[in-house]
């Protein structure tokens, strides 16, 4: 299974994970159930509970001019949570 390197950006802050999946889209527990608290300050306990039943909600879509690179954009309290999926090993 391929390698991915997840960037998660919301409200100024940033968490990189790494998994492997099978595929980008497999991976929606690594950047929701298992982000640790306190790194990303603004996404309170009630906003992560809202994040995990958005989390599948929308679609990647690839980065233009980029290989194996998508994003994923969640409106989530009026505030974008951006996750960047990086095929970074086959």
């Amino acid at each position: 299974m391929p390698l991915y390197t997840y960037i998660v950006t919301y409200r100024g802050d940033t968490y990189i994970t790494q998994d492997k999946k099978s595929n980008f889209k497999g991976f929606v527990s690594s950047w929701t159930s298992e982000i640790p608290p306190g790194v990303l300050t603004s996404l309170t306990p009630n906003l992560l509970k809202e994040l995990q039943k958005l989390a599948y909600s929308s679609d990647f879509t690839p980065i233009s001019g980029r290989t194996n690179v998508w994003r994923k954009t969640i409106l989530l309290n009026d505030d974008q949570f951006v996750v960047i999926a990086v095929q970074t090993e086959t």
